[in-house]
């Protein structure tokens, strides 16, 4: 099953109102999300460090949607969650992550786990 915009909207609605996290794979493909603090998420998604199938050519597609390559380790993002368009947002970035950056198998299951 393909990613899915309200799923990832749910959960991501249902970590802010707990100050939890929760984790989006498809495959060995992942895009987490963790509250840091009022208003916060902090998103992290699996590069080529962790990845031997994700192309160290994504950096930069990453860095235009805001994403930093920290050292020796994931992409990683802070995010606004003041309102419900700016949890919409992450929900579409994190659908492009899936479909657009890492080309991810739509046949597999789509898994969600909320810590």
């Amino acid at each position: 099953m393909a990613a899915d915009r309200q799923i990832i909207v749910d959960a991501l609605n249902t970590a802010i109102a707990d100050g939890g996290a929760v984790v989006f794979a498809i495959g060995d493909h992942f895009v987490q999300a963790a509250v840091t603090g009022p208003g916060e998420i902090v998103a992290e998604a699996v590069s080529h460090h962790y990845h031997s199938g994700i192309d160290i050519g994504l950096e930069s597609s990453f860095a235009a949607m805001g994403f930093g390559l920290e050292e020796g380790g994931n992409y990683s993002r802070k995010y606004s969650t003041i309102n419900a368009s700016a949890v919409e947002k992450i929900a579409d970035d994190f659908l492009r992550i899936f479909e657009e950056l890492y080309h991810a198998d739509a046949s597999l299951p789509f898994e969600v786990s909320e810590i």
